[in-house]
């Protein structure tokens, strides 16, 4: 299947057969995207580690069930870590928030848009104007630089299509320009 290691699939099969270790494999590889994922959401580092806890959990679960069907294995845990991020704020009733303090962004060397708008605000104001954009454009600005999904993985996680993710990324990397503009005409 295009997009997913070979290796992954080899672990899937023998995690469907209930070998535990290779699951464990599995969380090695995946659990710091996911965990950086809802951390950008949360704000709070327990809550994050927490929920990424509980989507493994969720994901070992449906394995009997898992079928590739076009979707790779990290794309479907994005997925997941959606669905818990919608619960959790169901059960919490609050707002989201998207502190990035402490938040692991890229340094692979890519030009990275969030990382330059980084050089021009602090990251708590950068974090302020995270907060104040609609969930699906800071879902798909925290999918695509914080967790560095690619635009395929990211339409699967978010049940789009990656043309309408890499509009959706366009819109709100202009959102966030105009309002860091907006923000630092009101400090002249």
């Amino acid at each position: 299947m295009p997009g997913q290691p070979e290796e992954d699939r080899l672990l899937l099969k023998y995690a469907q057969q209930g070998q535990v270790d290779a699951f464990g494999v599995l969380y090695e590889r995946h659990a710091a995207s996911i965990f950086r994922y809802l951390y950008a959401h949360l704000g709070s580092r327990l809550d994050a580690e927490d929920l990424t806890s509980d989507v493994f959990l969720r994901a070992w679960q449906a394995l009997p069930t898992y079928d590739e069907r076009g979707v790779p294995f990290r794309a479907f845990l994005f997925r997941i870590a959606h669905n818990a991020l919608v619960d959790h704020y169901r059960h919490q009733k609050r707002n989201p928030s998207v502190p990035l303090e402490e938040a692991d962004l890229p340094t692979d060397g890519q030009p990275n848009p969030v990382k330059a708008l980084l050089s021009r605000a602090s990251q708590q104001e950068l974090a302020g104007l995270l907060d104040e954009l609609k969930d699906n454009y800071r879902t798909v600005l925290a999918l695509r630089f914080i967790s560095q999904l690619s635009p395929s993985e990211t339409a699967v996680a978010m049940r789009r299509t990656p043309g309408a993710i890499r509009v959706m990324q366009h819109r709100a990397l202009e959102a966030l320009r105009h309002k860091l503009k907006n923000k630092e005409a009101e400090q002249i």
